[in-house]
């Protein structure tokens, strides 16, 4: 099949469609959740294999890594994001972070609209 060059010269215009911020939001999460063996490897080195939280050595066998911003909150899953950690300290810094995120609901519920004070009306 030969393919004919356009008469005029001129190139078709592609036009994409404008995006007004209504349509369905695009995942701002990193695809990729756990670290890789490279990356852990390099958090590794640059905490001297020692845990991030009380400096003890590390345990290869029982380490774990962390994101410090966490994946769920759009933290990325790169090295300067993770952290390793022993397992006792993973299960506090877990424990505290879901504390924090129970704590912030509560306050939200707190609200009741028939506590509100109002202006008192003249007549």
């Amino acid at each position: 099949m030969v393919r004919r060059k356009n008469p005029f010269g001129i190139e078709p215009i592609k036009i994409e469609p404008i995006n007004f911020g209504f349509g369905p939001k695009k995942n701002k999460r990193d695809p990729r959740r756990a670290f890789t063996r490279t990356q852990k490897n390099e958090i590794l080195h640059q905490q001297d294999y020692k845990c991030a939280r009380c400096h003890e050595k590390l345990d290869l066998r029982a380490t774990e890594f962390d994101h410090k911003k966490p994946w769920a909150a759009g933290g990325r899953t790169i090295t300067v994001n993770g952290r390793a950690l022993c397992a006792t300290c993973h299960k506090i810094v877990t424990h505290n972070t879901r504390l924090k995120k129970v704590e912030k609901k509560k306050i939200k519920k707190e609200y009741n609209p028939f506590e509100v004070k109002l202006p008192k009306m003249k007549f």
